[in-house]
């Protein structure tokens, strides 16, 4: 059902207050300036369209590939006086409501009617994230639709950021956006500050709100079209759709709150009134379709219009209302010729992307903002055709510049032209700087460093605590050094000019070696042991000799972009702050206790760990046992995006003896490189049956009350494990929790102090406890509580799975997939089978008991979308991806 593409082409959309007025939106008017301003704007439209037809063919394996996507965003708030100067909390109150409803975690989500729950989108996988606050005071009373207050106050990155801008339109329209594709000095959603908040939060009562338009669901509707979503009836009427299948069409816009079966077009299905893309009351809209779910993921992808938002904005926030950048600042103008589409340029360093643009269009001048902290650069222009912006076809130029200094300019060239500049000094360095610098076999009397070779260099100095070596390679060994002490290192390129560029520094702390016993202030005997910081930091301790101390914190780090938001379980965590002077390359120890492995069979470390942001350095777990040197045992370096991931580390090559471990964090070349670890344990068994101890895990994802749940292991009428309520922890959120078992049979219970379980009225929660790839219990969806019978070593089959995850034995298969309705399992040779199906977020939809050899699962009443399949008969666990159309 594809309308016509030209009819509502416009950047904006709006709302009325009046309901007696059918439509007051500036839409065509709009669309029809755009289309005079920017002949290329419908071309780029469609080509927009095109792309999102094919993205939705093979939409699931692509949005798979992007996992949940984080929208940064800035928020400017023009305010004529103290009522439009909405309160910080009243905008936070907003960004809530934008994750609420695009997570389908909505309270009121479950309103949707029968007959639409089928189509709902369900958890898109994006989210919002305020990076900014930005106030600004304006005599000016209404601002209008086109685009005045985004020129007053232009947006920031936009490439990158969403940029909200709060400022009263006049004339009681409540919104509006700009499509993917449009010019970037006017991209981003602006809408009335009566209309931008969640009246519903905590506070609401004492926002500047206007009912029935008061609980955030302007914005939702907005950054829908910002998404590329269009009205559900298309501007048009019965004959004019919305591109999307899964909406049926509708004659006009909805006001109000329409009763249950509403159809302005004779046949056919109902109006989906509900829809964020329709005009009734906030409280009576509260779903997007599976449909329009699809055409907002497309825009992720390459020439999407938001493909940029797979990265990490470059913008440094900076005071409110003030500068934009607390860095450098410096702005790129583009002037393009006849063909804006051919040209396209980014600023590296190194073989990092730090800015880019491109999809411009013809004859048009565009202007970006910068922010760039103190470096060498490269600025690369190209044009697709190799005929550059100037002047064959058209008197196109580029420049960028720092304030009134030059750094890049030109217009004529052919395929590219590229500018090396430096932020921070007034001259181009001539040499790469080296970068890498690390050590290793760090020793009572030396220690070795290393670094990325520079292409063309002649040889490197190296500056050790003021002395000059020098290196004919990348890495040179340092002899004689101290115990104890702290050697400070920095690294230089000798060119051919014989002019050089210093890297960051490195600290390296050299340690007692060559005999004696370790130095512990307390030592660890009886196991397992486990260490979450919920009380402190336990029996560990800040090192010495390093250039910052970790941090022990509950409720997300202080910067953006970086950092965790929660404990990966229980409450508290310990992480490193990288905001300034924290970075670059500064390090930082955190030491554990001695373990005694003495008597020990086995031992097994493991952690948790999160290392997310655009700067990140490296993090190294390091061991030393008695009369001997640190030793790195296990690392990671660079962005390992945002979430708690696990690390297990063998440590039996210390059995018999003392061993001590110690975290080493570095950080990056930027304030974005907060790491941190949580969920410490040491296991000195190996698990399984024999009257051994098996390692379960209990995960629980939260719904949005997490101060509801708890759980209990029981053996008999004992608890031998526990957790919870988790008041802390924040909504959504997932813990993992390893436990240690005895051989024997166990009672898993958790509980829900509402009686509404954690699944699914308000929130998707679920849970599992699982040894490896054996889930022994799970589920999300009961009462005040639900538990679950298991045995682990001896007491079960489930201890050693002969099939291991995702093999399937003889005779297995499923079939049709992608599925409608039924989906058959033929199970083979596995017996007495149960069958999970979740979502890829852990989810459970649907769980149940199959039949031996052949069964049938109607999975017809699924959401479209991509689930995991997973079949356990206690023996054999199969898992199988299955797609939902």
């Amino acid at each position: 059902m594809m309308k016509r593409l030209l009819l509502m082409l416009t950047a904006v959309c709006c709302f009325h207050f009046s309901q007696a007025q059918q439509r007051e939106c500036a839409s065509q008017e709009v669309h029809e300036r755009l289309l005079k301003e920017d002949p290329s704007y419908a071309q780029r439209q469609a080509q927009i369209e095109n792309l999102t037809n094919d993205f939705i063919k093979n939409g699931a394996a692509q949005r798979t590939e992007n996992g949940q996507i984080i929208i940064p965003c800035v928020v400017h708030v023009v305010y004529a006086n103290s009522q439009e100067n909405i309160s910080d909390a009243q905008v936070q109150s907003q960004i809530d409501r934008l994750n609420k409803d695009f997570a389908a975690t909505n309270s009121d989500y479950n309103q949707v009617p029968s007959i639409f729950t089928n189509v709902r989108s369900g958890d898109t996988d994006i989210r919002f994230e305020l990076i900014e606050i930005k106030r600004f005071s304006n005599s000016r009373s209404t601002w209008g639709t086109n685009d005045a207050v985004k020129s007053a106050y232009p947006p920031i990155e936009p490439a990158r950021i969403l940029n909200m801008w709060v400022a009263d339109i006049g004339g009681g329209i409540l919104g509006y956006a700009q499509f993917p594709g449009g010019s970037p000095s006017t991209d981003g959603v602006v809408m009335s500050p009566q209309y931008f908040g969640d009246a519903t939060a905590s506070g609401g009562g004492s926002f500047y709100l206007s009912a029935p338009f008061d609980r955030g669901r302007t914005a939702t509707h907005e950054v829908g079209h910002w998404l590329n979503l269009r009205h559900i009836w298309g501007d048009g009427g019965c004959g004019v759709d919305d591109f999307v299948n899964d909406t049926p069409v509708a004659g006009g816009p909805n006001n109000g709150c329409p009763s249950a079966g509403t159809n302005s077009c004779s046949g056919g299905l109902s109006d989906m009134f509900m829809n964020y893309m329709d005009y009734v009351n906030d409280a009576c809209m509260f779903m997007f379709s599976a449909g329009q779910d699809a055409r907002m993921q497309a825009t992720f992808s390459s020439g999407g219009g938001r493909s940029g938002f797979l990265l990490d904005p470059v913008y440094n926030p900076g005071n409110p209302g003030g500068g934009t950048c607390n860095d450098t600042e410096v702005t790129f103008a583009l002037t393009t010729d006849n063909y804006g589409s051919e040209t396209s340029w980014s600023i590296t360093q190194g073989s990092t992307t730090v800015a880019s643009g491109s999809g411009y269009g013809n004859n048009q001048s565009y202007t970006e903002n910068i922010c760039l902290p103190d470096g060498d650069y490269t600025f690369t222009i190209n044009d697709q055709y190799g005929d550059g912006i100037c002047c064959q076809y058209g008197n196109g130029s580029y420049s960028l510049t720092d304030g009134s200094t030059t750094l890049a300019s030109g217009g004529q060239f052919t395929n590219s032209e590229s500018t090396n500049f430096t932020i921070g000094s007034t001259t181009p360095d001539p040499c790469d700087t080296p970068s890498g610098l690390s050590s290793s076999n760090v020793a009572q009397t030396s220690f070795t460093l290393s670094w990325n070779a520079v292409s063309g260099a002649a040889s490197y100095e190296v500056d050790v605590n003021g002395s000059v070596l020098t290196s004919s390679n990348n890495s040179i060994n340092v002899t004689g050094a101290t115990a104890g002490t702290t050697y400070t290192c920095r690294v230089k390129t000798i060119c051919s000019s014989n002019e050089s560029s210093y890297s960051g520094s490195i600290s390296v702390t050299t340690q007692s070696g060559g005999g004696g016993s370790l130095s512990c202030t307390s030592t660890v005997s009886s196991f397992p042991y486990s260490e979450g910081f919920e009380s402190g930091l336990g029996a560990w301790s800040q090192g010495s000799g390093d250039d910052l101390n970790w941090t022990r914190d509950a409720n997300g780090t202080p910067s953006s972009s970086t950092g965790p938001s929660s404990a990966d379980q229980g409450s508290y965590y310990m992480y490193v702050e990288a905001s300034s002077p924290n970075y670059p390359s500064k390090v930082t120890y955190l030491n554990s206790p001695c373990f005694d492995l003495g008597s020990a069979s086995a031992a097994n470390f493991t952690f948790s760990y999160h290392m997310y942001g655009s700067n990140m350095g490296s993090l190294v777990l390091q061991a030393q046992a008695a009369g001997g040197s640190w030793t790195n045992v296990w690392s990671k370096s660079g962005n390992q995006n945002n979430s708690w991931k696990s690390a297990s580390v063998d440590l039996s090559s210390y059995l018999g003896d003392d061993v001590k471990l110690r975290f080493v964090g570095t950080t990056g070349n930027g304030y974005r490189s907060d790491m941190a670890i949580d969920n410490i344990g040491l296991s000195t068994t190996s698990g399984g049956g024999g009257g051994g101890t098996t390692s379960v895990t209990v995960s629980i994802t939260f719904d949005n009350y997490p101060e509801e749940t708890a759980w209990e292991i029981r053996s008999g009428s004992s608890v031998v494990a526990s957790g919870g309520t988790y008041g802390s922890q924040a909504d959504g959120s997932t813990i993992n929790v390893p436990v240690d078992l005895a051989s024997g049979c166990y009672d898993f219970v958790i509980t829900d102090a509402y009686g509404d379980g954690i699944c699914c009225s308000y929130g998707n929660g679920s849970y599992t406890v699982s040894a490896g790839s054996t889930v022994l219990a799970s589920g999300g969806d009961f009462a005040s509580s639900e538990s679950t019978n298991f045995c682990v070593g001896s007491g079960s089959r489930t201890a050693s799975p002969s099939v291991s995850r995702g093999v399937a034995p003889a005779g297995f298969s499923t079939y049709p997939n992608p599925v409608s309705s039924k989906l058959n399992v033929f199970t083979g040779k596995m017996e007495a089978s149960n069958f999970t199906i979740t979502s890829t977020t852990g989810r459970v939809w649907m769980k149940g008991a199959l039949s031996n050899q052949e069964s049938s699962i109607d999975v017809s009443e699924l959401d479209r979308g991509l689930y995991i399949l997973t079949i356990n008969d206690g023996e054999n666990v199969v898992v199988r991806r299955i797609l939902k159309n």
